[in-house]
């Protein structure tokens, strides 16, 4: 994952599969107290497979929304986004 901080805003690039052996390491890969107000996730270089994934993304916008900040999900192919879109965002829970 490639991070770029610009002025207020931390924009990660995800890049490979996004699945349930690889969500561990996404929920940890984040700077979360370090952030600034604004996040974006960048998915245009990789695919959400299953409802793991998709709750690690929520995991993940969840752990930034206790701190107050902002995210802002872009980039998932059509396929990623209607298994994000039927499962959703609003799942947190898991062991991650």
């Amino acid at each position: 994952m490639l991070i770029l901080v610009l002025g207020g805003t931390a924009t990660y690039t995800v890049s490979g599969q996004l699945f349930f052996g690889t969500t561990s390491h996404f929920v940890h890969a984040f700077n979360y107290d370090g952030d600034p107000e604004q996040v974006i996730i960048g998915f245009t270089h990789s695919h959400v497979w299953d409802q793991s994934a998709a709750g690690a993304i929520a995991k993940t916008i969840s752990r930034y929304d206790a701190l107050g900040k902002k995210v802002k999900v872009t980039g998932l192919n059509e396929e990623s986004t209607r298994l994000v879109n039927r499962i959703g965002l609003a799942l947190s829970g898991g062991h991650l």
